[in-house]
């Protein structure tokens, strides 16, 4: 009778468990195949918050290692949504064989598409698990003798296997992501991935409403005709910037969703947290616009005859071309993105950052009572 192993997957919400029901029913086979095929694997998903502070990875595996005791698996994989460092780089995983339990950081695989990744990433810290544990030598497909897997995932980023980390006291393997800016970068691209920048366009109703019917009123003006028509391409690009900026900087400061120095907050943290969210709210802004862009070239096609803008700009016999439309309802786009920067503040502080952070980002402002503290500078 083969021997039985249970694996435990404790993801994060959102992300992290989406991840983890996508992959439990293909883990069992894959186990088999490169770790070793006599063993029955079973695997189980429990969700779980994984409180703690995001600088505190000793304290992300006790609570992974309390949940693996409760629930009697022989292994457990912690995936979190958390930003974890090491003086070395960016970390995306660690192993403690003694608790039997391992923690991967799905940010550091930066964009999509990384369920093969994370897969081969739970691969491979099992592997490390079963052989430290047991005391066996990897198979010869070496999943574990050197970086197996994780090297040819992250073929542009190198990553590098540490024995035993320093300074980390319940972990014993490490993996690295190197060189640093790169895997910073790769960072900095998966926590804006895990907050989910897209989600702007339909919990923003209001704001879309607001900024439509401003740009909408104002088609039926002349002069926003003769602007556009008189307007060269250079004028276009810098209102077009002026007003995305407008308005990523009205959410983020109207809102309150720049991280201020704090007691709780370590400044390496709170500036990769900040990046994150400029680079989220600039991938949703930009996304807004190019919608409300559609929208407003759709209203132009139907609302302004050609023959009246023609007359109106003062074409004279020529007649209005498909670019005169094009550029009159990007002139509108733009004017109407700063009247829905500002409808932005009509909706509450906490829908904002339901719609602009994840769940990690959150509950950290949550666990730092950041609205609350008072500034170390």
């Amino acid at each position: 009778m083969a021997k039985t192993i249970t694996v435990g997957l404790i993801p994060a919400p959102e992300l992290p468990e989406t991840i983890a029901w996508q992959l439990v029913d293909s883990l069992s086979g894959a186990f088999n195949e490169y770790i070793d095929g006599d063993i029955s694997w079973e695997i189980s998903v429990v969700r779980d918050p994984l409180t703690g502070a995001a600088e505190n990875v000793d304290k992300l595996i006790k609570r992974a290692g309390a949940i693996k005791e409760a629930n009697q698996w022989d292994y457990t994989v912690c995936l979190t949504d958390l930003p974890i460092f090491s003086k070395r780089g960016v970390v995306l995983g660690d192993v403690n064989d003694k608790a039997g339990v391992a923690q991967i950081s799905v940010p550091a695989f930066g964009l999509p598409p990384i369920i093969k990744r994370v897969k081969e990433a739970i691969i491979q810290v099992v592997g490390e698990l079963y052989f430290r544990v047991n005391g066996k030598p990897p198979k010869s497909s070496g999943v574990t003798s050197r970086n197996g897997l994780l090297e040819r995932r992250f073929f542009l980023s190198p990553i590098r296997k540490m024995t035993p980390p320093d300074g980390i006291e319940k972990s014993d393997v490490r993996f690295i992501l190197k060189p640093k800016l790169y895997g910073r970068l790769k960072l900095l691209l998966g926590m804006t991935h895990a907050n989910r920048p897209w989600s702007i366009i339909p919990s923003f109703k209001r704001v879309m409403a607001v900024a439509f019917a401003t740009g909408a009123y104002g088609l039926i003006f002349p002069t926003f005709w003769r602007l556009s028509a008189a307007y060269d391409m250079n004028r276009f690009w810098i209102l077009t910037l002026s007003a995305l900026i407008g308005m990523i900087t009205w959410i983020i400061f109207a809102h309150n969703l720049w991280e201020r120095p704090s007691a709780k907050s370590r400044r390496r943290l709170r500036m990769l947290y900040n990046a994150a969210t400029l680079l989220t709210i600039t991938v949703a802004v930009s996304v807004y616009y190019v919608m409300l862009l559609l929208l407003f070239l759709t209203a132009v096609a139907f609302i302004v005859p050609p023959e009246l803008f023609s007359e109106v700009v003062g074409l004279e016999e020529k007649e209005a071309s498909f670019m005169h439309f094009i550029r009159l309802g990007w002139l509108v786009t733009s004017i109407a993105t700063v009247a829905g920067a500002i409808g932005s503040s009509l909706e509450r502080e906490t829908t904002v950052r339901n719609i602009m952070y994840g769940y990690r980002q959150q509950q950290r402002y949550d666990e730092m009572d950041y609205y609350g503290e008072k500034d170390e500078e």
